[in-house]
């Protein structure tokens, strides 16, 4: 991070991938790595990389927001395959040769002309109660067509023996009317799957409503050192009345033997975000006050104060005007106030 900062990217880049080779979860070293990269002009994979983060931590702000600028580059630049395709199916893109075309055959072709002698479908008409005049080829009679539309019970079978087997239509009428069965019922099992597909998803969406005092998730237990906490602040990052409660089990005298190396920027300011917008409201002054003592304390909290951006300044200067005007205001306030940016 640090170098980042100082614009050393190379630097940056190698120090990361060696985090990399420690510990593959570790989200911050490919999203850093990922930035530096950037700068680089290394697009396609700084882009693997912020990918990478996103099967880490799903929903990562910082890397959805650095992909959607790369894959805008990579576009502006005419890069379309890298942008749409990941590396398995960049290798089996089919792209156009300059073959030349093909010489044909040596013989001459021959023109073949081709008549269509009928019709695929034929069409029976069945009167309703007239008799038509049936071919005179094939005698059918009329009783016998009416029959295979739901009569065929009251006429003697006897009558079907005028025609020959495959001349008559009654078959096909009856496998006709049975497909039209088997249709109606595929379409009543399709509409009745449709319904509790719909009824599924609007569980699911009404699921997804619900308020989170009905979402049971157990909190984890009061962590025994900083790259604990680090996991836990990860799993807990997009609950963040959740965090809240994980944090209230952590009392500030731990803090510097969790934060024993160093305190992690991204940790630290998440905890003051945490301060401002559950603290404020429901815990007393005095507590926040020492909450930002204790993180006064540990090592490299200039660093991490150094890295604030200005709304996370902001936010402090917030937590201190809300001791403040709670009464608790003398030298030392002002002094840790300082230390804050403030």
């Amino acid at each position: 991070m640090a170098y980042l900062k100082i614009q050393k990217y190379e630097e940056a880049e190698k120090d990361c991938t060696q985090a990399i080779l420690l510990d593959g979860s570790y989200s911050k070293a490919y999203a850093r790595r990922g930035t530096a990269r950037t700068f680089l002009g290394k697009l396609n994979e700084a882009k693997q990389d912020f990918e990478t983060v996103l099967l880490l931590e799903p929903g990562n702000k910082q890397a959805i927001t650095e992909l959607s600028k790369i894959k805008k580059e990579l576009i502006e630049k005419g890069h379309w395959d890298d942008v749409f395709l990941d590396s398995t199916q960049r290798q089996n893109v089919i792209k156009p040769t300059d073959n030349p075309p093909h010489p044909g055959p040596a013989k001459p072709l021959k023109k073949v002309i081709i008549e269509e002698t009928g019709n695929l479908i034929q069409t029976i008409d069945m009167p309703e109660s007239t008799t038509a005049a049936a071919p005179k080829s094939n005698p059918i009679n009329v009783a016998d067509v009416t029959a295979t539309t739901g009569t065929a019970s009251k006429k003697n079978s006897s009558q079907d023996d005028l025609l020959p087997m495959s001349d008559i239509p009654k078959a096909k009428v009856l496998k006709i009317e049975e497909i039209s069965e088997t249709s109606a019922l595929h379409s009543q099992v399709n509409m009745k799957q449709d319904v509790c597909q719909s009824s599924r998803e609007k569980i699911s969406i009404e699921g997804d409503k619900l308020p989170a005092q009905f979402i049971t998730t157990v909190l984890p237990p009061v962590p025994a050192n900083s790259f604990q906490l680090e996991s836990d602040f990860r799993q807990l990052k997009s609950s963040p009345d959740m965090l809240y409660q994980y944090l209230t089990k952590i009392e500030p005298s731990l803090y510097p033997k969790l934060f024993q190396k160093n305190l992690d920027p991204d940790v630290f300011n998440q905890i003051i975000k945490i301060l401002h917008d559950f603290y404020i409201e429901k815990e007393k002054p005095s507590l926040i006050l020492e909450i930002l003592q204790r993180l006064s304390e540990l090592r490299r909290f200039d660093m991490a104060v150094m890295f604030m951006s200005e709304p996370e300044k902001k936010i402090a200067h917030i937590l201190f005007s809300h001791i403040e005007n709670s009464g608790l205001k003398d030298n030392s306030v002002e002094e840790l106030k300082k230390r804050y940016g403030g």
